[in-house]
């Protein structure tokens, strides 16, 4: 197998839990991240955990991990694993020090990140990407992946090469021509992070909530009706097919269970990124997720007020900084 260079800037959960399944993989690999996480790394190293895959574990010294870029960076692929907020930054401060040859991914929420790194970054080829499965931070190293799913990287020429980083990493890679279809369907997706994190509750907890079910389901149909009055489609992401999203969580327990059993193949320690940010006392993605929603309903003279509502008390929580609000169902709509 081929070993390859690569950098993940954000090396927050996600990037941690990627770059540390490129160095088992056997890959050189570079992590620029917060001061806090690279403190944690030299302390207790990596421990990456998945629901049905074997525990990796590595030691401090394998990791090589910065919190600022301090030379140039020549890897084959550069992963971008920060918050969307911080992706304008990011891009002007990799601008002068990144290889033109050096090949960009975005593995971040939301639908606008890849068009801002092509716009501080010209001379790069900047591909999209998405991470369907949530990975939460148990502390100490131990990041979990709790959720099913295979990355999904946008289709180009070097799909070979995609293909071949990931081979002998718990990570499964899609390769995808219509990138923005996927982005779209994950944001989607990504419309119960919110949910969660103003619930307090594991996902595996919520999703047996049938009071919590019909939260997501009013949240998901109306994204989906802006969605199409906007003309944007949607797609079928693995076993997700947006549009049935909203009859099948409204199912009675007994129905869903057995309806929605890919769904529901979680385990019990699985939370939201989002859960997560409000926990670390951290500003959420909400303006990118739920906010993008209201966004684009303004923007072709419609309204969306229950996306309306869920961002404003995200926004909220993260003001009072005292981590989730745990929110009944009933307070959310």
């Amino acid at each position: 197998m081929k070993t390859y260079t690569a950098t993940v800037v954000g090396a927050g959960s996600i990037g941690c839990y990627l770059g540390g399944n490129l160095i088992h993989a056997g890959h050189r690999v570079k992590m620029l991240g917060r001061q806090r996480l690279q403190k944690v790394v030299a302390d207790h190293g990596l421990k990456l955990s998945h629901f049905a895959k074997p525990e990796i574990n590595l030691a401090p010294s394998q990791i090589n991990f910065n919190t600022e870029i301090t030379d140039s960076i020549d890897s084959d692929f550069v992963f971008i694993c920060v918050k969307s907020g911080d992706t304008e930054l990011t891009a002007q401060q990799l601008a002068p020090a990144i290889d033109n040859k050096s090949i960009i991914v975005s593995m971040q929420n939301g639908v606008r990140n890849t068009q801002t790194l092509k716009k501080y970054l010209p001379n790069n080829k900047v591909l999209a990407g998405m991470v369907p499965f949530n990975v939460f931070n148990q502390s100490k190293g131990h990041f979990h992946q709790g959720t099913k799913g295979a990355l999904a990287i946008e289709q180009n020429t070097q799909a070979e090469h995609i293909s071949q980083l990931f081979q002998g990493s718990n990570m499964e890679v899609e390769l995808h021509t219509d990138m923005a279809c996927v982005q779209w369907t994950k944001l989607v997706m990504n419309l119960n992070n919110a949910v969660n994190a103003l619930s307090g509750l594991p996902l595996l907890n919520q999703l047996h909530n049938p009071d919590y079910r019909k939260v997501m389901a009013d949240v998901i149909s109306e994204a989906l009706s802006v969605l199409e009055n906007a003309n944007i489609k949607t797609c079928r992401v693995g076993n997700v097919i947006p549009n049935t999203l909203p009859f099948i969580l409204r199912l009675p327990t007994w129905a869903f269970k057995r309806i929605a059993s890919a769904m529901l193949a979680i385990d019990d320690q699985a939370r939201s990124s989002m859960y997560e940010d409000l926990s670390l006392k951290r500003l959420t993605e909400i303006d990118f997720l739920n906010g993008e929603i209201v966004a684009l309903a303004n923007s072709i003279g419609r309204q969306a007020p229950i996306n309306e509502k869920i961002v404003s008390l995200v926004k909220k929580a993260e003001q009072q900084q005292r981590g989730s609000p745990e929110l009944s169902a009933q307070a959310l709509l």
